[in-house]
């Protein structure tokens, strides 16, 4: 009797994995790419995807979403920034890069596209500030807002005297 009620709780057991009944898969990832965001997290890595597939509207409202769950998540902050700057809305951008910037002011990939949206609204003086911080600290992100830098000179020669 007791080794039939021991198959019987492990075929339950089993059947409870195999239909979705157990808990979800620790480590704050999604355990299916039809599982729908939960936590911060969750939808940062949806709004990765979706902005690395260029679908920026889309992943602006994932990243806005991780940020209203986790209101000191840095990483969101510059890839909500990213997303609005592609979309064309740079002032919008800026403010969230400032916003990532205060949470990890040693953030080098928020500062170099700090940098980028300062070159977009033509601010050339502040692109340069982004830079010498990132020279400074030995980044490679300089080396590729510097690139910004000098294509933006190429484009407006005016900027240079």
């Amino acid at each position: 009797m007791r080794r039939i009620s021991v198959v019987l709780l492990l075929s339950a057991l089993a059947a409870a994995g195999l239909f979705g009944l157990g808990t979800a898969p620790s480590g704050g990832g999604q355990s299916s790419a039809s599982a729908a965001p939960v936590t911060a997290r969750d939808f940062y890595a949806v709004g990765y995807k979706a902005s690395d597939a260029g679908k920026y509207d889309e992943a602006i409202g994932d990243f806005m979403s991780a940020i209203a769950l986790k209101a000191d998540y840095a990483e969101a902050y510059n890839m909500l920034g990213f997303c609005l700057r592609k979309t064309g809305k740079v002032q919008d951008a800026m403010q969230d890069y400032q916003k990532a910037l205060a949470l990890k002011p040693n953030f080098p990939e928020a500062r170099e596209y700090y940098g980028e949206a300062l070159l977009m609204a033509s601010d050339l003086n502040g692109a340069v500030a982004q830079y010498i911080v990132l020279q400074k600290a030995g980044r490679r992100e300089a080396k590729e807002l510097l690139e910004k830098i000098a294509d933006y000179l190429k484009d407006h020669p005016s900027a240079q005297s």
